[in-house]
């Protein structure tokens, strides 16, 4: 099972300095088991705009049950190998009609935007609990108020970790 390490910097302070990180164990299992032990790290592949990174992940096992738990830095999506960055530039071209040049982008993007679509209520949940108003109620007009909104937030500092924080789970957690 994966959970999410709040992360507020980039990926290469992440990989530099991952030996220092601090990453709590779970407080229990599914089990109910409070027991864990070290399981070692794997590595897992992240692609960023700029570059790709090849960065490490921290897991845990349950001692009764033996189920693993890894944790997955907050600029990481659960099964997809791009960046939280990333997947928002890629919406916000694919949502504001900026052009797009590479066919395989435009694929991803559009990949992104069905998972964007069934997190709508999470999103507006949140953008609502920071005060902003009405959205439409449905259709394209909507989901583009949403991801500018979002979007305005999302260039603040720590985005991934306070939606994490306030809402438990990952902003393009999949269902």
């Amino acid at each position: 099972m994966q959970r999410v390490l709040s992360w507020g910097r980039g990926i290469a302070e992440y990989q530099s300095e991952f030996s220092k990180v601090r990453i709590m164990c779970p407080s229990r299992c599914s089990c109910g088991c409070k027991k864990f032990h070290k399981w070692g790290t794997y590595r897992r592949f992240v692609i960023a705009e700029e570059a790709e990174y090849q960065i490490p992940v921290q897991r845990y096992r349950c001692v009764k049950c033996r189920k693993t738990y890894s944790y997955l830095p907050s600029f990481c999506l659960r099964d997809l190998g791009y960046s939280a960055d990333l997947v928002m530039k890629l919406l916000e071209t694919l949502l504001l009609k900026i052009r797009f040049k590479l066919g395989e982008m435009r694929r991803q993007a559009y990949k992104f935007l069905k998972r964007f679509a069934g997190l709508e209520n999470l999103w507006l949940v949140f953008l609502r609990a920071r005060g902003f108003g009405d959205f439409p109620s449905e259709g394209r007009e909507r989901r583009v108020k949403i991801f500018t909104a979002l979007l305005e937030q999302y260039q603040g500092k720590d985005f991934a970790a306070n939606f994490l924080r306030e809402t438990g789970r990952h902003f393009m957690a999949a269902k």
